[in-house]
């Protein structure tokens, strides 16, 4: 018969063995889950830029607002901050600025009533261990990867396609055939 001294400190091997396994499994889930909700982020920046491109203002700054939130570390920076009136300064800002590209794939008033905009941003991957790679623009859970500053980005790409509510093609007409414009004072 065996005595319980011969098991002494099992469970503690056991927990050194299972919990680094356990912890990388764990992070690497929450990585997944913040990757989820930047998509989500990046396709309503998509939704944005085109937007901006239907009303005649500029995408880039659209997306960047958009994509602010999660534009991570400040180990890159494009311009100056964003001033948004009421607000101040938006935070930040730079980083959105430099990690965020807008491709305006379909522009206003060619004929086909649809505005399309794609949006590249590039996702700060911030849990150590999970985004450690020894390739340099790939990595074997992530994919495809850049490296910015030296920190690990994993590129997020949105497209949107919104149609284009008037008749762009008819000059020097405002607004809809049936609404009337408030601008021009028409209407009942």
């Amino acid at each position: 018969m065996r005595s319980l001294r011969d098991e002494h400190g099992q469970v503690l091997v056991e927990t050194a063995i299972a919990f680094p396994i356990q912890m990388l499994l764990t992070l690497a889930i929450m990585q997944f889950c913040l990757i989820a909700v930047a998509k989500q982020v990046v396709n309503y920046a998509a939704h944005a830029a085109a937007r901006a491109v239907l009303v005649r203002e500029d995408p880039d700054r659209a997306a960047a607002i958009v994509c602010s939130p999660i534009a991570g570390s400040p180990c890159v920076t494009g311009g100056p901050p964003i001033f948004v009136p009421g607000w101040g300064n938006l935070p930040r800002s730079p980083q959105s600025q430099a990690k965020t590209s807008v491709n305006v794939t379909n522009r206003l008033d060619d004929g086909d009533k649809m505005v399309a905009a794609e949006v590249t941003h590039d996702f700060e991957l911030i849990f150590p261990f999970v985004n450690a790679t020894p390739f340099p623009n790939w990595h074997p859970i992530w994919g495809r990867i850049v490296k910015l500053g030296g920190v690990v980005h994993k590129p997020l790409t949105q497209s949107v396609s919104i149609p284009q509510p008037w008749d762009g093609d008819l000059r020097g007409v405002r607004g809809h055939e049936v609404i009337p414009d408030v601008s021009s004072g028409a209407g009942g």
